[in-house]
């Protein structure tokens, strides 16, 4: 049994990487891959390349959500840009990169051990906009 266990802690899951933009935030936002694929206990730095594509500095902060939510209990964000607000300046371009960790535990839990595909998506909004909302 404890074998058996082992062997599906082991198993790879399959990770789409979706963006988006708010459409007051004039910025370009994509993974530099769409998938990843991570061991689960293994850290992963997943990268992302943002643009500015406007003439004035702008601001933004990205929100996330994961399908199916309920894996989103076993990510653990080690270093994010998605705490922080992002300020941009005209046409600037900029990397910014995710470190994280999927808990083993995700292979234990009933409701998350046959799952082989999982989606992050992070959205990038008006930072402005967002604080007047969150008021």
């Amino acid at each position: 049994r404890f074998q058996k266990e082992k062997e599906l802690a082991l198993q790879p899951i399959s990770i789409n990487l979706l963006t988006s933009v708010h459409p007051k935030l004039p910025w370009s936002f994509k993974p530099t891959k769409p998938k990843i694929i991570v061991q689960p206990g293994e850290v992963v730095s997943v990268e992302y390349i943002v643009e500015n594509l406007s003439e004035q500095t702008t601001t933004g902060i990205a929100t996330f959500a994961y399908f199916p939510t309920t894996f989103g209990n076993y990510v653990n964000k080690i270093n994010c840009f998605c705490y922080d607000a992002q300020s941009m300046k005209p046409k600037q371009k900029n990397k910014f990169v995710l470190v994280l960790l999927i808990d083993p535990e995700v292979t234990k839990d009933s409701k998350t051990k046959d799952i082989k595909e999982a989606t992050i998506q992070f959205t990038f909004f008006d930072y402005k906009e967002y604080k007047e909302k969150k008021t």
